[in-house]
């Protein structure tokens, strides 16, 4: 058996540092995603409607409906990558691997659907509250609030006894520091 496939808690644990620098480039990398997701959506609903996208907004029904293809593309993408290897790019590039702390292998649906939902709970109202604080004032109370209630999941990670989130914690998951493969490792023979 290869070393991926050890217990949990034989493994290294991911650092609260890499963790949170991770998060910010998963942020970065996602941002442009959504955007084309968006860019699609508005799209589709001008081809199809025949109105101005401007009227996105106005519409109650697709405004509801490009909110949901935007949270589909985003667990389509955290659950593809988590159960298929359990690394997405910016955790690739951090070497940070997600496992169950039972199995210690890739996460099933079951634990992608509960981290996926409780970390959007925690980071998901910043971006919009932010943004309605940008463009109106009454706003920047709530934006403030959303600030830290999405510090708060680091905080727990910082206190709690196994440096996990509470999106992992919940879940059954566990964050690995993936150490870096020697170059004969990574490099598969092609057979057929």
């Amino acid at each position: 058996m290869t070393s991926s496939l050890q217990q949990p808690s034989a493994q290294v644990r991911a650092g609260w540092w890499r963790r949170f620098f991770a998060w910010w480039y998963e942020i970065l990398l996602l941002i442009p995603v959504l955007l084309i997701v968006a860019l699609i959506y508005q799209g589709l609903f001008a081809l199809l409607t025949q109105l101005p996208v401007d009227q996105l907004s106005q519409s109650r029904p697709a405004s509801w409906g490009l909110f949901v293809a935007l949270l589909a593309s985003m667990l389509a993408y955290f659950g593809l990558c988590w159960q298929r290897g359990g690394q997405t790019l910016a955790m690739k590039a951090w070497r940070i691997r997600i496992v169950d702390s039972v199995t210690g292998v890739s996460p099933g649906r079951r634990a992608i659907l509960i981290r996926f939902g409780v970390a959007l709970l925690c980071f998901g109202p910043v971006l919009p509250l932010t943004f309605g604080a940008w463009h109106n004032a009454a706003w920047i109370p709530w934006a403030r609030l959303s600030l830290a209630w999405c510090i708060l999941p680091f905080v727990w990670a910082y206190l709690d006894r196994d440096r996990q989130f509470l999106h992992d914690r919940l879940a059954g998951t566990r964050l690995l520091f993936a150490p870096k493969q020697p170059r004969a490792q990574q490099q598969q023979p092609a057979e057929a």
